[in-house]
């Protein structure tokens, strides 16, 4: 018990020195080392940001058709006596190549029948001017005899007056008198009737000229020839076939130049007139699509080849397709056949299919990659190496690039990395790439 005892005595002394060493160990020891704190930044792509001159293209398709049609209507009717061994379909005719002939008898015919009421008219004609003569020299005849007779008049009177005549003889001679004046009246009314007669048989003439111009006309039209050269597309017409007027016996088309009716949206078409430079607008003259600027392309494009023809624009539709909100623009592809490799390049035909790509003028755009596109969006690394989030407006997208519109300069980064989340101010590192924003585009004007 009393060994016990002594041990407890020992214990407190030891436990007091023990936390004595304890806090001198920790008055003595320094404070751990402070590490600084520091923001995470994120790891991302980035190209440079910076405009480009860009021209703007749309594509679209369409069919090629002929701009020239023509249709072989007879004026005249018959029967025909001879067909062209070449009026077939697929044939390449020339200009002024004798395609029909409708059998001309019946128009001979009524030729001759106008000439001949022609010439008589024209006979007439010439009696009347003969006549004329005629009667104006009969009228001074007859004036001068009525003189004499006047004279003679006179002198019975005297004569009368002094009983050296009867008066049966004074009397007669006042009846000459009276006679001669009656010729001379006669051949007045003659003469005053004259141009009335003469007018009835000009106008008389003037028809019957007409009626054999009419008679000739119709008859030159019993031979049809081809006004232009071009290819058979159609023939409803055999020898001995009897026809009527405005009857579609033949269609033919042109091959000089070809049309292509392309197909734009609204918002393509937007785009193309951008660029279009406003005083080819602006002047007084009414718009023409020649004067826009625009430039076009047709294709031709299989597996195996690909076929290329410079178009021009020929006009713009003046109404909006209402089931597909599209408007037609018509390019035209001028081609010569005498001048085409055969093997090399084919020739445009009616029916082909090709695509067309039109082009506005050059300007500058702020191009960006398409993966770059956070719906209206675009992730932008400031000077700071800060994320911006900015609202852009898509202008047009063309070969895997957009053109965008927004509050951006070129001091800022594209970022091309799919940042998750995206915080705007959120700190970010840059991994530079060499590819330029436009490097890739064909439309970029060096």
């Amino acid at each position: 018990m009393d060994m016990i005892k002594g041990k407890r005595w020992y214990f407190f002394p030891a436990m007091a020195v023990g936390v004595v060493t304890f806090f001198a160990v920790l008055s003595f020891k320094g404070h751990p080392p402070l590490e600084e704190m520091f923001e995470q930044s994120k790891l991302v792509e980035v190209i440079p940001l910076k405009q480009s001159s860009i021209v703007a293209q749309v594509d679209a398709f369409g069919r090629v058709t002929p701009k020239v049609q023509w249709q072989l209507l007879p004026e005249v009717g018959g029967k025909i006596i001879y067909k062209h061994p070449d009026l077939a379909v697929g044939k390449m005719l020339p200009k002024d190549t004798l395609l029909l002939s409708i059998d001309p008898l019946d128009y001979q015919i009524r030729l001759a029948q106008a000439q001949a009421d022609r010439k008589s008219l024209e006979g007439q004609l010439a009696g009347k001017k003969l006549q004329l003569e005629n009667l104006k020299l009969s009228l001074d005849i007859e004036t001068s005899r009525y003189e004499l007779v006047r004279s003679d008049l006179k002198r019975k009177e005297t004569l009368r007056k002094k009983n050296l005549i009867s008066q049966s003889e004074l009397d007669g001679e006042r009846q000459n008198v009276l006679a001669q004046k009656q010729k001379i009246q006669e051949l007045n009314n003659n003469l005053n009737l004259m141009p009335n007669e003469t007018d009835v048989l000009e106008a008389q003439l003037q028809q019957a000229v007409a009626r054999e111009e009419e008679a000739q006309s119709q008859l030159d039209k019993t031979e049809i020839r081809q006004p232009f050269g071009g290819r058979v597309s159609e023939v409803n017409v055999e020898n001995n076939q009897v026809v009527a007027p405005q009857q579609v016996l033949a269609r033919i088309n042109g091959t000089e130049i070809m049309e292509v009716e392309a197909q734009l949206s609204l918002a393509d078409l937007m785009t193309l007139m951008k660029t279009v430079d406003k005083s080819a607008i602006t002047n007084k003259q009414l718009p023409n699509a020649e004067a826009l600027g625009l430039t076009a392309e047709i294709t031709l494009k299989s597996a195996a080849y690909v076929f290329k023809w410079p178009a021009k624009i020929s006009r713009i539709g003046e109404t909006v397709d209402p089931t597909l909100a599209t408007v037609s623009v018509v390019l035209q592809v001028e081609q010569q056949y005498r001048e085409l490799k055969i093997g090399q390049s084919p020739p445009l035909v009616n029916g082909m299919f090709v695509s067309a790509r039109i082009k506005g003028s050059a300007k500058d755009y702020w191009m960006v990659a398409e993966r770059a596109l956070h719906g209206d969006k675009l992730y932008l690394m400031d000077s700071q190496g800060r994320l911006q989030l900015i609202d852009v407006t898509v202008l047009f997208r063309q070969e895997g690039y957009a053109a965008v519109q927004g509050e951006f300069n070129d001091k800022m980064k594209l970022v091309l990395t799919d940042v998750i989340p995206a915080v705007s101010g959120m700190a970010l590192r840059s991994q530079s790439t060499n590819r330029n924003a436009t490097s890739d585009i064909g439309g970029v004007v060096q």
